[in-house]
């Protein structure tokens, strides 16, 4: 291999790997920390915030250390740089950053973020542009933005793999130490460049070839660079806000979305031959149509169909900013500039969606606004094509433009005609929690609702004859209703005795409309948003027969902290009612949290878990956590039925040791048998292990 060989090959390796650092250490350090924080999606969003800053400071470092500084001055203050980053692995995060108490854990997370990976990851920022700009000085005949696509290749490739390979085989320790070995490799690749940077023969002022730039005679082009990178940034983190209100709120969820994006970055900077501003243009208007026009999925097909659309859509409109970012891109010797410009759009598409939005806007509404501005940006440049004849460029747009409004009807026809009456909306730092009404008309059927991550999470009747009566969800015939009603001390003669039960999850607070006299109920919600709406909108906890409560934070920190405070709960029921769409609460349902539990539980205690079946089959999650802590556990679902409201049919599953609860006759004919009939091994997640692929359903039942 020549000595041109040996260049290209050094650089794209070193990229290519930095590409792959960059975004692998993403979900493993999330994934690491997430039991720590409430196992929230907030913890993803301060996380993805974090990174986004410190991207942007790779960056702006990169620029600046290119303007006072010759190229050999360059590599040898970046490898002192890395030589020091090396002292700080691994990247294992330590216990003492565990937080102590249950306030806003949002600059703990910074903190603990920018002390084990911050100064590697900014090092790891700097590559493309330094590298890029090294490249200029050696081998000017070689194009950069090919360069700049085996980066993003890697990123692709690194977010890809967490969830499919990764996630599960490795524990989250492994992997942070795994990372650490390769972010050792990728510094010994880094010091070779380096070395050849500063050995071979070049002129720091040499001129480039630069296929995939376009006129380069204007000058820079900023306020588009910046513009395009945050478009499609604000894309990106809408789309996965609007697939995570219907959808499950999971890493991978975030992971599909983000390396879509990153693969528009391959195309647009590696193969822009594939990319045709009409075409392009048109398939995103028909795609943001539909997109728009489309409504929560109610199965696990459909919503299978509603990512691929949301994504596909997301895909198709990145590209386009991308695109058209990469044709204004410049010379190799202005390419720091050109990537900090980048970096700093994309930060500004996250700080808008993450920290303005949420403020300024009353739902998600980014998401049609993003669809909007870059549905514009379409018909401009289908209507300015040099590939559309001048007499035909009228009609074109034309065309477009009733495409767009099209898509602008569907979102207005989307929020102006919601299936419930809505009453208040309320969204802050946890997500939007809705207060809704149904057949108001009907003294009979009217209801008041509450809603959040786009799932219902309890009603109550408005007639007053049963307004204290809870739908079938919460019944006596539910798996917490039959917990309550069956327990150990209500068998022994006393049917009213008294029960102290703890609930994660408050939604509507209907369970407290199961209490009787003497009854004590805690409830554990993480929102306050949902604590004072249903104070002030459902009367369950106020006219409840039991003593109820609400103590706010994530119900298994603020348990933790109970026991730390030598306060166990001696619970006889405790329910897990925190599910989120169709996703288990996975730092709920560790063998960590499970031994939480047991230590608030009474002698003769239950575990009532409500959880989901359509995407996720929980079954053998259940059985191995069951098998582990020496414990029955059986599955009841409630019964489909209209007249109460009962619409769709809700799964329970209950733990005990009290071995004669699942022999009582009305307790027996309750259960759903048919998940005994399978009896392979079951699965325990550890906070260290856990894999949401390890139960995903894929039967089409």
């Amino acid at each position: 291999m020549n000595s041109r060989g040996i260049i290209a090959a050094a650089y794209a390796t070193t990229m290519a790997l930095a590409g792959f650092l960059l975004f692998q250490v993403q979900p493993v350090l999330a994934k690491f920390i997430l039991p720590w924080f409430g196992g929230s999606a907030t913890t993803w969003i301060v996380c993805m915030l974090f990174f986004q800053v410190a991207l942007l400071a790779g960056y702006a470092h990169a620029y600046a250390v290119t303007l006072p500084f010759k190229v050999p001055t360059q590599a040898k203050v970046q490898v002192a740089i890395l030589a020091l980053s090396l002292v700080l692995l691994p990247i294992t995060p330590a216990e003492g950053w565990k937080p102590a108490d249950a306030s806003d854990p949002t600059w703990r997370i910074v903190l603990l973020l920018a002390a084990c990976v911050g100064i590697p990851y900014m090092a790891l920022a700097t590559t493309s542009p330094l590298l890029s700009r090294w490249l200029a000085r050696i081998a000017p005949d070689l194009d950069p933005a090919r360069f700049f696509a085996a980066s993003n290749l890697g990123s692709f490739v690194g977010l890809l793999s967490y969830p499919f390979l990764f996630e599960r085989v490795m524990s989250s320790e492994q992997q942070t130490i795994l990372w650490s070995w390769a972010y050792g490799a990728y510094a010994i690749l880094f010091a070779i460049c380096a070395w050849l940077a500063i050995s071979q023969k070049g002129d720091e002022t040499a001129p480039a070839v630069n296929k995939t730039a376009g006129d380069q005679t204007k000058g820079d082009q900023l306020t588009l660079w910046i513009v395009y990178s945050m478009l499609g940034s604000i894309l990106l983190l809408a789309t996965t806000n609007a697939i995570t209100q219907w959808s499950a709120v999971i890493p991978f969820l975030w992971i599909a979305p983000l390396s879509l994006y990153l693969l528009t970055f391959v195309i647009a900077f590696g193969h822009q031959r594939f990319y045709n501003r009409v075409w392009f243009g048109v398939i995103f208007l028909a795609l943001s149509v539909a997109a728009n026009w489309s409504s929560s999925p109610d199965s696990g097909r459909e919503m299978i169909i509603q990512l691929t659309l949301q994504c596909a859509t997301m895909f198709f409109g990145c590209m386009i900013c991308h695109a058209e970012m990469v044709r204004l891109q410049p010379e190799p010797a202005r390419l720091p500039k050109f990537y900090l410009a980048i970096s700093f759009g994309g930060a500004l598409g996250g700080i808008f969606v993450a920290l303005i939005a949420p403020v300024v806007l009353r739902d998600y509404f980014e998401h049609p606004l993003v669809l909007l501005a870059i549905g514009l940006l379409a018909v401009v440049l289908i209507a300015r094509d040099a590939g559309v004849s001048r007499s035909h460029r009228p009609i074109a747009a034309g065309l477009a433009s009733l495409v767009l409004v099209g898509a602008t009807a569907g979102a207005v026809n989307n929020e102006l005609s919601p299936e419930y009456e809505l009453i208040e909306r309320v969204r802050n730092f946890y997500g939007v929690v809705k207060i809704s009404q149904e057949d108001e008309d009907d003294t009979k059927k009217h209801q008041i609702l509450i809603t959040q991550a786009g799932v219902e999470q309890g009603s109550q009747w408005q007639n007053k004859a049963i307004k204290l009566k809870p739908l079938c969800a919460f019944d006596e015939e539910s798996g917490a209703g039959i917990a309550m009603t069956n327990h150990v001390k209500r068998r022994s003669g006393n049917p009213d005795a008294p029960l102290r039960v703890g609930i994660i999850g408050l939604g509507a607070g209907m369970l407290a409309a199961m209490g009787k006299d003497g009854d004590v109920i805690r409830y554990y919600e993480i929102n306050p948003a949902v604590s004072d709406l249903t104070r002030r909108y459902f009367t369950f906890l106020q006219e409840g027969k039991a003593k109820s409560d609400v103590l706010l934070g994530d119900g298994r920190l603020v348990l933790e902290r109970q026991l730390r405070d030598k306060q166990p709960q001696q619970f006889d029921v405790l329910v897990i009612d925190a599910f989120r769409g169709a996703a288990p609460p996975m730092h709920l349902m560790t063998k960590e949290a499970f031994e939480i539990y047991q230590q608030h539980l009474a002698l003769g205690g239950i575990i009532a878990i409500n959880f989901e079946i359509n995407t996720f089959e929980m079954a053998p999650l259940h059985r191995g956590m069951a098998k582990l802590l020496g414990q029955e556990v059986r599955w009841f679902e409630t019964r489909e039925r209209d007249e109460d409201g009962c619409r769709e049919p809700i799964s329970w599953a209950l733990y005990t040791k009290d071995k004669v609860l699942f022999e009582l006759p009305n307790v027996k004919k309750l259960a759903s048998e048919w998940r005994d009939k399978d009896t392979s091994s079951g699965i325990v997640w550890t906070d260290a292990s856990s894999n949401l692929m390890s139960i995903l359903n894929w039967s089409s039942k």
